[in-house]
């Protein structure tokens, strides 16, 4: 199993659900490189390097 890490959601993002995650969400990011997979209470978003930010961003979230 790949390390995961967490990952705020910088854009909004649709997740393969159809649902859309807002900017401030948290996700769980496994991977390295221009694309990682993420997920989101199981939900899998295939993220690019530019739509999200390694670790908790709080000032973010409070928008």
């Amino acid at each position: 199993m790949a390390a995961q890490r967490l990952g705020t959601l910088l854009v909004p993002v649709p997740g393969l659900s159809g649902a859309t995650y807002p900017p401030g969400t948290t996700v769980t990011v496994r991977g390295r490189g221009a694309t990682v997979d993420a997920f989101v209470n199981g939900d899998w978003l295939p993220l690019s390097w530019w739509e999200f930010s390694d670790g908790l961003r709080e000032d973010i979230a409070d928008r």
